[in-house]
């Protein structure tokens, strides 16, 4: 809506309302005026302690003001107790983050520009934050910072890296060594989405090979894995080698988008199933494998000389990935040249 409808919300509140979700568009045409801003906090204040969710999408039009921000601390406390899912696009002041950590029975947490507690005193809390939390998305302003510390040792913050099974960092776009070792420590995530796009002068995917190892082996329940779409500047330092890890230690995978260089890709292929290091040759030789059947490369260049390299790509892809049958790209004939012979068969090495 934009802000001049906000002043119809009261006709939609019920004692009986359980969820509550206003998305503001900017208005260029309008001035928002204490007014609008006023009737947005009136509408939180007015919610019925039943109350289970709350969303609000308000900062881009300007009503992330401190009347709004002291009534949604007011709505955290009348419904502590019943809240379950929260997303405030205005950065809270840390009381209210204080408070929203404490929720018994929040399950999805979306944090938008909010920083962790800065305080946050171990020795004197003896409440555990997030009991219940599953779903945690962060925005890129305090990702690293807000990681950190709930892979840090508080106490009270532990229960959290078990509970967790969906963390979303979809909007930061370093995605580091660094940051993956914090994420390693949430051992029941079965959807990780970190980073989107790069930006056009430059890959922002600094992993390696041995990242996406540690990354397998810490999370061996993943079912989606969204580490950014591939860009076109095949600079990265992942390799396919990175795709058997993943594929041999992540059976539930049902979707991957990772960087890996394919500069030399057969090479690579031929290198992988010919090596004798005993970690690589028993993942290889190990049946278990993930059921992907689509494989996204996006914008990922290849370039094979002849059919002998495409027939060592097939079979290293038919290896890793047993039930693929399309390589989903945005651009390149040879990779609709080896979906197309993926299509017709598969071999194993």
């Amino acid at each position: 809506m934009y802000p001049t409808s906000l002043r119809f919300l009261p006709l939609f509140l019920s004692p009986r309302m359980t969820a509550f979700s206003v998305s503001v568009y900017p208005d260029t045409s309008f001035d928002t005026d204490t007014m609008e801003r006023d009737y947005l906090a009136a509408a939180v204040a007015a919610l019925p302690t039943s109350f289970r969710e709350l969303t609000l999408r308000v900062n881009a039009a300007g009503l992330g003001n401190d009347e709004l921000k002291k009534e949604v601390l007011h709505m955290i406390r009348r419904c502590g107790q019943t809240l379950t899912h929260l997303e405030i696009d205005v950065e809270l002041p840390a009381v209210t983050v204080h408070r929203a950590m404490r929720l018994p029975n929040l399950r999805t947490w979306k944090v938008h520009r909010s920083s962790p507690p800065a305080t946050f005193s171990p020795s004197s809390e003896t409440t555990t934050h997030l009991p219940a939390l599953r779903s945690l998305a962060l925005s890129a302003t305090n990702a690293y910072d807000w990681a950190v510390f709930l892979a840090s040792s508080y106490p009270t913050v532990d229960g959290v890296r078990s509970t967790l099974t969906e963390l979303n960092l979809s909007d930061n776009y370093a995605v580091t060594p660094t940051l993956i070792a914090q994420i390693c420590v949430f051992k029941n995530l079965t959807r990780l989405d970190a980073g989107y796009s790069c930006p056009k002068h430059e890959c922002a995917f600094t992993l390696a090979d041995d990242d996406l190892s540690r990354l397998s082996l810490a999370l061996p329940r993943l079912e989606w894995l969204m580490l950014g779409r591939q860009c076109d500047k095949n600079t990265c330092r992942t390799t396919f080698r990175s795709l058997l890890f993943l594929s041999a230690r992540c059976p539930k995978l049902a979707f991957i988008s990772i960087h890996f260089n394919t500069i030399q890709i057969a090479q690579d292929i031929k290198s992988l199933f010919e090596t004798e290091d005993s970690g690589v040759k028993e993942l290889r030789d190990s049946p278990t494998r993930c059921h992907i059947g689509t494989f996204s490369v996006y914008r990922t260049p290849l370039f094979l000389e002849g059919l002998e390299e495409l027939d060592v790509v097939k079979r290293g892809f038919s290896n890793v990935f047993p039930r693929l049958r399309e390589i989903a790209r945005r651009c390149g004939r040879t990779w609709q040249s080896l979906t197309e012979v993926l299509r017709k068969g598969k071999g194993l090495y």
